[in-house]
């Protein structure tokens, strides 16, 4: 049987008093007129009472205090409260016509949530506008109008080539149109550019544009040498690249595709040719939000083709026509970007996948964080486990710098370390709870202690918490004076991670999957509990596939597929699908703790539509509204992904058979259902089906219900004309108003 937890007195105040108040006649026989509230007697009854209820919580704290304490001894810290980040981009809107430098740690709001920026900035006097080459389709009647227009042009050339003897090449001309980066909103934070499949040339150009009514040249001489901090986020949409194994066939990992920054070079007259702009920073921006920081050159060429021939601007290699007169006017000079294929000699590489959300200049990473200069932290006594508390939590581990002041007063730095039985009696090292801002040190054989009044001081940050996670734009002001005349901030994308701590309640519950799994992945049941506590998300449900790989078939050895489904969702709250922020998250919390032959694919489900019409029969002594609402309650959460979802109210299970004869028992238990008279189901394209096996990472999801009394609506007039799966999407396209 279970251990129980003793509980010492479970008496409260009221009890207390009256048990000592039935007590009175048999101690005290002469005192009787103790049911009166003014008695001085009965006051100090009242009192003794108090005291004894406050004896009682303490010591019915005690098996608390020794859970705490057995949880401090296995050294299972607490989960800190995760600190949200994000990208912010620093317009010079109305500024001085000057490059703004700015150091890592300047403060940026979103209304009382404060975050820093954990970089270096310069904000340059342009504006970036982002456009791409969005080609008409070939088998549009668009297309051919276009090349029976441009017919004449074309017989001109050849008939110019003609008459001066030289032959002329056959001419295939593909038609464009000059379309602007379509930017993230808050309804929808996510949009999704294929740089591979959206444009015509497989490139994006960055339009550096002046301020208005200011000179050309007096702002190319401004951000001549200067460094082009480019934010750049990847789709949210996309899944997380796996964790593949420490060594491949050839004993290395592939190397990551990079992308190209070219400016134009119009000194070279002979053909369209661009310079490169020398890389001073670049993350794997094709993987991971980051910021590419780029060294401008000289303003001489800080400049772009000036054309004669209206018809030659915008074709061939050269950068889009900029249909709008006053921003051609502005316009300083063009960077443009494409994919480079990594150098891959001897090795197959994959193809390159560039789907972007968000791109532009002046961008810079954030933290949701305070920071705090040199605490003091008191004095060294000389003794074995010295421990000191920071003053504020939770801590970020990467950001803390502890230090020791040495006899001629200067400082001595220290560093943090995991493992205090794993260092040195000399080495300078401390161990640091996040959660409770403790810092401890060695016992002077395993790592060095603090001398008797040495003084001891600390620089961090500290934050964290959902409040970080803001919606885009959120982030619109700065304390900074720097930043208050003619400058604008604002977040493009909607900042991630922020969540919070542990509880103490979780942190206990944990104690047993710790000690089972140790913080390494070893069995299924360690992916799923490690994967669970992954800081900086909201994980409601993790199930785990050993030997499943989601692209190939049949047992893969070595391969573990992890399915996470994240708690909330705002559009679709049971069938939430977890953004590739949240994927790689949960990829980095995994990756140190896993063996390293393991292969660790991370993904959402890949849910299929599921199409229900019901005809019911309610039971008399019911509202039929009621009812109907009722049922269509039920099958939502019966079909649900997360918890109290599906036959075992553990969310819908991974390879379990969709039958349309378990959907008709769940809506026969809805109280007010005499019975049901019919069901149609569909799944994805299929329609008026039985039955569906689902494989895989599949799971279902409800995308049209419809719950009537009578006999179901057929599904063809529950859906329209058209049937799941067959209809065709319409994208409108504007027609390019350029005069030739």
């Amino acid at each position: 049987m279970p251990l129980q937890l003793p509980i010492l007195d479970d008496r409260n105040y009221e009890q207390l008093l009256d048990d000592a108040k039935r007590r009175i006649p048999a101690h005290t026989p002469e005192w009787t007129n103790f049911d009166v509230e003014s008695d001085p007697g009965i006051t100090l009854v009242q009192l003794f009472a108090f005291l004894t209820d406050n004896l009682l919580y303490r010591a019915n704290r005690i098996p608390e205090r020794n859970r705490l304490k057995f949880l401090q001894l296995l050294g299972i810290p607490l989960q800190p409260a995760a600190a949200a980040e994000g990208l912010v981009a620093i317009r010079n809107e109305r500024g001085p016509l000057q490059a703004l430098t700015l150091k890592p740690g300047v403060v940026v709001t979103a209304g009382n949530v404060r975050f820093l920026t954990r970089g270096g900035l310069t904000v340059l006097p342009v504006e970036g506008q982002v456009f791409y080459k969005k080609p008409v389709d070939p088998a549009s009647s668009r297309h051919a109008d276009l090349l029976r227009q441009f017919d004449a042009l074309r017989q001109a050339r050849l008939a110019q080539a003609a008459a001066s003897g030289v032959a002329a090449p056959e001419i295939t001309l593909r038609f464009y149109e000059t379309m602007p980066l379509k930017l993230p909103t808050a309804s929808e934070p996510g949009p999704v550019f294929d740089l591979s499949n959206d444009t015509l040339d497989g490139a994006v150009y960055i339009a550096l544009l002046a301020p208005k009514n200011v000179p050309l040249d007096t702002v190319r001489e401004a951000i001549a040498h200067k460094t082009l901090s480019i934010g750049v986020a990847p789709a949210l949409a996309d899944d997380a690249p796996p964790l593949l194994p420490l060594t491949r066939a050839n004993g290395q990992r592939l190397p990551r595709p990079a992308l190209t920054y070219e400016l134009p070079d119009p000194s070279f007259s002979a053909a369209t040719r661009y310079s490169r702009l020398r890389v001073i920073q670049e993350p794997d921006v094709l993987g991971d939000v980051g910021v590419v920081q780029l060294e401008l050159p000289a303003a001489t060429a800080l400049r772009t083709w000036e054309f004669g021939e209206p018809l030659d601007e915008g074709s061939g290699d050269y950068p889009p026509r900029l249909e709008d007169e006053q921003v051609r006017a502005r316009l300083l000079t063009w960077l443009r970007i494409k994919v480079a294929a990594p150098a891959t000699a001897g090795v197959s590489a994959p193809p390159v996948i560039a789907r972007l959300s968000w791109l532009g200049i002046n961008a810079v990473a954030v933290r949701q964080a305070v920071t705090v200069a040199n605490e003091p932290l008191g004095s060294g006594n000389g003794e074995p486990d010295q421990a000191a508390r920071l003053a504020n939590t939770p801590v970020i581990v990467d950001s803390l710098r502890l230090e020791t002041q040495n006899d001629d007063g200067t400082w001595q730095l220290w560093r943090l370390t995991d493992d205090l039985l794993a260092a040195d009696e000399d080495d300078r090292v401390f161990a640091l709870d996040p959660e409770a801002g403790e810092i401890r040190f060695g016992d002077g054989l395993r790592g060095a202690r603090p001398a008797a009044g040495q003084r001891i001081r600390a620089s961090y940050e500290y934050g964290g918490g959902v409040a970080g996670n803001v919606a885009v734009g959120a982030i619109s002001a700065s304390p900074d004076a720097r930043l208050q005349g003619g400058f604008k901030v604002e977040n493009p994308l909607p900042t991630w991670g922020g969540d919070q701590g542990e509880t103490t309640d979780q942190g206990e519950r944990a104690i047993p999957a710790y000690l089972r799994h140790r913080d390494r992945l070893v069995t299924a049941q360690d992916f799923e509990d490690v994967a669970m506590r992954t800081p900086g998300v909201d994980m409601g449900r993790v199930e785990v596939l050993p030997l499943f790989h989601p692209t190939r078939s049949g047992a893969n050895p070595g391969v573990v597929t992890l399915v996470v489904v994240p708690e909330h969702d705002a559009i679709r709250p049971r069938w939430p699908q977890p953004d590739r922020l949240f994927l790689q998250t949960v990829c980095d919390h995994l990756d140190p703790r896993r063996l390293i032959t393991t292969e660790i694919y991370v993904r959402g489900p890949d849910y299929l539509d599921v199409y229900l019409s019901v005809g019911l029969r309610v039971r008399e002594g019911h509202f039929r509204d009621v009812v109907i609402q009722e049922v269509r309650t039920r099958l939502e959460e019966y079909l649900s992904a997360l918890p109290p979802g599906g036959p075992d109210a553990d969310g819908w299970p991974l390879s379990r058979r969709l039958m349309k004869k378990d959907l008709e028992a769940a809506v026969t238990r809805v109280p007010g259902v005499e019975y049901v008279e019919s069901m149609q189901m569909g799944v994805g394209s299929a329609v008026d089906i039985d039955f569906r096996d689902l494989t895989g990472l599949q799971l279902p999801r409800l995308a049209r219900l419809g719950v009537r009394e009578g006999e179901a609506e057929a599904l063809t007039g529950l859906l329209g004309e058209t049937t799941p799966g067959s209809a065709a999407e319409v994208v409108p396209a504007p027609v390019s108003r350029t005069k030739c």
